[in-house]
């Protein structure tokens, strides 16, 4: 292995790969080439796999990596963790990756943790390393540091966390790994990693001795590693402006009939769901990318196809891999054309073709596996993981869209508690999203849902039961045993035990006026959001909800029934409360304005 910028032809290392140094007797180390670039590589695929998370310190893959480990994961890498670091140390490391920030010096990570964190992630098959290259990693922590850096401030800087430049593409460091030149067909991998670990227990015996000068480590005045240049391409960081795409004028449909028709066509093929789009709503011109076909197709602004054209690529649905998701074109080089990313408006090189794109057209790369997915919400095109919404810095998923409509909202049912219900939520609307922190489509459910539960619940405030209990709240405090404290009871026609915190703040409210059809419709549509959000976390251990049916589930947490949803026992189909609410949603009308 040896890089173009080496002073030695790759014939001369690898015809002798072990060398004698002249300081110490009887002594030989891997030849210092071979030890640099194998370093060099393994730094790069580290930098690389950082690019392809899109994350800007090893110390935040490291805390991603510690999120995913498997319970057998844990188990199985302890062997492999041991032939570097002492079995009673395995706990703390654990407990360390979980814990690393590189803006804490406390808990920035040493090369001895950086080389474990890469040694995990191959054992977990997230980075393609060899053992030799580990070594490599592992035996720089006996080495001074490189130009007054450790390695995670390497790779810090070069990821752009340090200053304002962008991360190199997947494709990019694909190059320069290749510049490093190919394996020595003469050394087994067995040996040079036996061999590094020789060299590794001679440098710590030798600690003291070692400096470094430029890219090389010297051991007295035998030099143990030269570490390739690297030639990296610019880094300089473009941004584009937000450009959503211009709206057509279209049917102004109630909610319920709007929604029911959206999850409809989001459960179609990805293509369809984009010619849909640009059929109904979308009022422009576009391109569709597709990466497994290498093909190219121009659509009109109706979503007829008007041509298509062979493109090259490279494999991979994440952003810095010019993955999966909506770009607005922006500009074409020597075949290669460059997009800007709707999630965080980087300009970056995507593909190569020998088409023209026309200025500011869309062009939409669709995923490359059923991991993620086109769906349209709040009227527009987005795109994002295919169960349902998640926040990947990884992927070009849609951000959050702001805009809102305000409403009109009726209700059809002769009850005065119930129509000051429905009132608040059409009138807080615009309040509630922004301190929820909701989209347009989600306020909407969330008000349907915050409506139907008073069905099963109180019978919308005329069951025997809770005119009891509100009548007598410190009675039920005793009679659960709760003495005089009555802020475990349940309160008001939704009978919710919390009032999120920010409603508190905002409203100035309490438990005790959730008797108000007013205050109990914004506390039950506040809940209902932080249950929305706590549901598309644990939505990974039911495998039949999706972000179509995410209201038929909110229930069980509503109910405290959490287990359900880990189990995958909850069956929305067979409950007879849910069913309650479903009826009670028909009831309810909301109407854009």
């Amino acid at each position: 292995m040896i890089s173009p910028a080496s002073g030695l032809a790759v014939a001369d290392v690898c015809a002798k790969p072990i060398v004698s140094i002249r300081d110490i007797q009887d002594e030989e180390i891997l030849h210092p080439q071979l030890t640099g670039t194998l370093y060099q590589r393994a730094f790069l695929k580290l930098a690389q796999r950082l690019s392809l998370e899109n994350l800007n310190t090893v110390e935040s893959y490291a805390h991603t990596l510690s999120l995913r480990l498997t319970k057998e994961q844990t188990e199985s890498f302890k062997a492999e963790y041991t032939r570097f670091a002492q079995a009673e140390t395995y706990e703390a490391f654990l407990q360390i990756i979980k814990k690393a920030d590189y803006w804490k010096s406390s808990l920035r990570l040493p090369n001895a943790y950086v080389a474990l964190v890469a040694a995990l992630a191959r054992h977990m098959g997230e980075i393609h390393l060899n053992t030799a290259e580990i070594e490599a990693l592992w035996i720089s922590q006996n080495w001074p540091a490189q130009e007054g850096q450790s390695l995670t401030r390497q790779l810090a800087q070069l990821s752009g966390a340090l200053d304002k430049r962008r991360h190199l593409t997947v494709a990019e460091y694909t190059v320069s790994l290749r510049a490093l030149g190919k394996d020595c067909a003469n050394i087994t991998q067995e040996t040079l990693q036996k061999k590094l670990r020789e060299d590794f227990w001679l440098t710590l015996r030798n600690k003291q001795a070692t400096r470094a000068v430029g890219t090389k480590v010297f051991l007295n005045q035998d030099v143990l590693a030269d570490i390739p240049a690297l030639r990296l391409p610019d880094q300089k960081l473009r941004l584009g402006e937000p450009r959503p795409v211009t709206l057509k004028t279209y049917t102004n449909e109630d909610f319920r009939t709007y929604i029911n028709k959206r999850h409809d066509i989001n459960r179609r093929d990805n293509l369809e769901v984009i010619r849909f789009f640009h059929t109904h709503y979308g009022d422009a011109p576009f391109a569709v990318v597709n990466k497994k076909a290498k093909l190219i197709q121009f659509f009109r602004v109706d979503g007829q196809e008007l041509s298509r054209n062979a493109i090259e690529t490279y494999p991979g649905d994440e952003l810095n891999s010019g993955g999966a998701g909506i770009y607005h074109f922006t500009s074409q080089q020597d075949g290669f054309v460059f997009l800007q990313a709707e999630r965080d408006l980087q300009i970056r090189a995507a593909f190569k073709t020998n088409a023209s794109l026309s200025r500011d057209m869309i062009v939409y790369v669709l995923p490359e596996t059923a991991d993620h997915r086109f769906r349209i919400r709040n009227h527009r095109l987005t795109f994002g993981a295919a169960k349902v919404f998640r926040n990947r810095l990884a992927y070009n998923y849609s951000p959050m869209n702001r805009e809102f409509k305000t409403v009109k909202i009726k209700v059809d049912i002769d009850d005065n508690f119930a129509k000051i219900y429905a009132q608040a939520l059409q009138d807080e609307k615009t309040t509630l999203m922004g301190l929820l922190n909701i989209e347009d489509d989600e306020y909407n459910m969330l008000a349907e849902f915050a409506f139907g539960v008073m069905s099963p619940e109180t019978n919308f405030g005329k069951n025997w039961k809770y005119r009891l209990k509100e009548l007598a709240p410190v009675a039920i405090a005793l009679l659960k045993g709760n003495g005089l404290d009555t802020d475990e009871n349940s309160r008001g026609p939704t009978q919710i035990k919390r009032i999120p915190q920010v409603i508190i703040e905002k409203y100035k409210m309490e438990k005790s006026d959730l008797k108000d059809p007013k205050s109990a419709a914004i506390a039950t549509l506040a809940f209902s959001a932080d249950l929305l959000k706590d549901l598309r976390n644990v939505a990974w251990q039911h495998p039949d909800i999706i972000e179509e049916n995410l209201q038929d589930y909110l229930y069980y947490l509503y109910q405290g029934r959490r287990w359900e949803i880990r189990d995958a026992t909850a069956t929305p189909d067979k409950n007879a409360s849910i069913k309650k609410i479903k009826q009670a949603v028909l009831l309810m009308t909301i109407q854009n304005n």
